[in-house]
Order: structure tokens, then sequence, then C-alpha cells
């Protein structure tokens, strides 16, 4: 599907009179309302050749957004990330749970919608089995793997509704800006909470009158101009 995609992006730019530059071939495909993890990635790294370093972020987290798995746009996302100022902010994880995430982050939203509906079948299967058994025989053995069935077929399905619901509801937001100020507070001159600068990604927790509360990537949080930022989703 992906290669489908990548094709039809290609055609586009190649026919497409829209624009003549390349850079405006791929905005204009993306204000026809195309969503596609190749279109953001692209978008991204031509931002990062214009030396716009947060709306590169930007739509690698877009990109991502759409498919978790796009390893060029997550590897394009981490080489920036090493070269911000803000760096340091980003918290080391542990072995364990970065191997977690890393299979999380390969197990795309359509993936695990795959993995899920064959854990429906397997169990479904599995219960088939253990109801037909040979009543003489000792249940153990087809009791246990049912269990481990709906056991992974649980744990699949709640990652699923994780993934569904963060993909729909995605509260990430890259600053835009040079530099930015950290309020304590919506307002100009409220105390500073820190001094953060282009292409951090942050979490924003809310928003009234021009103001975002946000999250940084080290848990501390302030209030920053919304006009600073741009949200993943739009």
């Amino acid at each position: 599907m992906k290669a489908i995609w990548t094709i039809l992006i290609l055609a586009l730019m190649s026919f497409s009179g829209l624009a003549a530059s390349e850079f405006d071939q791929l905005k204009a495909l993306e204000e026809q309302g195309l969503q596609n993890p190749d279109l953001y990635y692209n978008l991204g790294v031509t931002h990062w050749q214009l030396g716009e370093s947060g709306m590169a972020n930007l739509y690698f987290l877009r990109a991502l957004n759409l498919d978790s798995a796009h390893k060029p746009a997550k590897e394009n996302l981490n080489y920036v990330i090493a070269l911000s100022q803000d760096r340091d902010l980003y918290p080391q994880r542990l072995f364990l749970l970065q191997i977690f995430w890393e299979v999380y982050d390969f197990l795309s939203l359509n993936r695990m919608a795959l993995l899920t509906l064959l854990l429906l079948l397997i169990t479904v299967l599995s219960l088939s089995w253990l109801m037909h058994y040979d009543p003489d025989k000792e249940r153990g053995f087809p009791s246990l793997i049912f269990s481990i069935c709906l056991f992974m077929l649980l744990i699949s399905t709640a990652l699923l509704a994780v993934k569904a619901y963060r993909h729909a509801h995605n509260s990430k937001a890259v600053l835009i800006q040079s530099q930015a100020d950290l309020r304590a507070e919506a307002n100009p001159k409220a105390s500073r909470v820190a001094a953060v600068h282009e292409a951090l990604i942050l979490i924003v927790e809310d928003s009234r009158e021009g103001w975002s509360l946000v999250r940084l990537p080290d848990g501390k949080s302030g209030w920053i101009e919304s006009k600073a930022i741009r949200r993943v989703l739009p």
C-alpha cells in the first residue's frame, strides 16, 4: 500500500501544473486533502533542507501519527532531535522500555488491527477445540491454550484501542519559532519557567486566549504563546 501511495505522489508531482517547485507540488498535494506518511515525510525533509527544523519535526510527527512504523520519518526525527539545543530535555528510556516502544511503534495501527483479528480467530478456534474436546480426557492443555490466546487477545485489543485513541487525539506539538519563553501563567509578564528552542516537541494540555499550557519532554509544564507552536493534528 505504501508503494502505491508513493507512486501516486510521484505521478502527481510529475504531471501537476499547480506549482513549479517540488516543495510547492508537495504542499499542493497536502492542500488537496491527501494524508499519506510518505507525503508528510517528504515535506519534512524539504523543510529541513530549507533550514526549518521545527516544521521538519512537525511533518515527521505527522507521518508517524499515520504510520508509527515509518522508519525514515522516525530516523530523521531522532536526527533532528539529536541536533537540537534542547536535546538534553528528552529523557533516556530504560533498555526494556525502549524495546517495548520499538515493538509498539513497529505495530502500526493497521498491523495492530490485523494482529487483533488474527488473535480473535485463534481464540475462537481454541475455544471450539476446548468445547469439543473428548470429555474423558484431561482438559488441562486445551484450557491452557485457550487462556493464553484469550490473554493475548485482550492485550492486543487494549493496545489497539490505545493506539487508535492516540492517533485520533494526538496532543503533540512542535515549537516552530527559533526561541520562546515558557511562562508560569498565560501572561507575557509572568515569570519565566524556561527558555525553549525551535523543533522542541511538546504536549499540549490546555489552551486559552492565544496561550497553550504545554509539557516539556522532561515533565516541566508552563504556558507558551499558541502562535509559537504548531500541533501535529491541525
